[in-house]
């Protein structure tokens, strides 16, 4: 399809809207479409950029992919929403490839809501990450449970919106940590923003009521693993900085964990972590102990009660 001038501009507006930084555009286009938004568009200013985004998309015919790829990678953004259920011939297609972000799946009480949130990559490889949770997902046996939802390049405030809209069970982040256990995000001008243990404590004490698990795929994340544990069933951290290879096969053994069948009453999210631990020592990954389990005890007690 060809957008009229009108249409353009919609996009544009919606564009900048939900990706509002060079960097969760850059990403977004990266991760969903697999296309180099600096070789497509240059230099420039946002609104410029993104002006020759869709320039380039209309006139070579994969519009409509770019417009499922933005809700994909930011599904709860309105203006999205809305020029998309204008433009698509088809507005609620299966745009993420293990689950549709807007036909609602069967709904069962085991049905898992996985929110991945990516924050600065400088040279980690977020992209095979994610790839690699959505194959585990895809080919867990129990796959028709589970649904990913992505979010990138995340400032504070996306996080936390993120979360109320979505309302996961499990939360993954990837990217960088420090030393202190804050975990390095953007700020709204795409500089670093470190974002301390206890806020984000915080945040998921807010959350607790459905979210069960935390992952943290970052180094020195084990200080914020132990904080978000204070509210949350359990929460997984590093305790030293993690190679980006070590972090990506615990990724995929953990998730391949998550969707095994399970028998009896074991416990799932250890079954999982054991599974991510046993994945970086059969990869002969010298990091198998940098990965930490936190649990909440009284938590999962009242959980086991009730």
């Amino acid at each position: 399809m060809s957008l009229s001038g009108q249409q353009r501009k919609e996009l544009q507006l919606a564009l900048i809207d939900a990706f509002p930084t060079l960097a969760s555009l850059e990403q977004m286009l990266a991760f969903e479409l697999d296309k180099n938004l600096r070789v497509i568009a240059g230099e420039g200013s946002l609104q410029d950029i993104v002006f020759k985004l869709i320039q380039t998309a209309n006139s070579q015919g994969w519009v409509e992919d770019l417009v499922r790829a933005a809700c994909d990678s930011n599904p709860g953004n309105p203006p999205l929403r809305a020029i998309a259920e204008r433009i698509l011939p088809n507005p609620d297609p299966e745009t993420s490839s293990v689950s549709s972000h807007n036909t609602p799946q069967k709904q069962t009480n085991q049905q898992q809501k996985i929110l991945i949130l990516t924050a600065i990559p400088h040279g980690l490889r977020l992209d095979k990450e994610i790839r690699e949770i959505e194959e585990a997902i895809r080919r867990a046996t129990n796959r028709d449970l589970f649904e990913i939802r992505i979010r990138t390049a995340v400032r504070p405030q996306d996080i936390r919106r993120a979360i109320a809209e979505e309302q996961p069970q499990i939360v993954h982040f990837c990217g960088h940590g420090l030393e202190d256990g804050s975990l390095l995000l953007e700020d709204d001008g795409g500089s670093n923003k470190p974002v301390a243990p206890e806020g984000l404590a915080l945040l998921f004490k807010l959350h607790a009521d459905y979210v069960n698990c935390v992952l943290l795929n970052a180094c020195h994340s084990e200080k914020t693993a132990i904080a978000i544990s204070q509210y949350i069933n359990y929460a997984i951290g590093m305790n030293q900085p993690i190679e980006d290879k070590a972090a990506i096969a615990f990724a995929q053994g953990f998730y391949d964990g998550l969707g095994y069948k399970n028998s009896g009453k074991r416990d799932v999210f250890q079954r999982a972590f054991d599974e991510g631990m046993v994945a970086i020592q059969l990869e002969n990954i010298s990091e198998g102990q940098i990965p930490v389990l936190k649990k909440n005890f009284f938590g999962l007690r009242i959980l086991h009660q009730n």
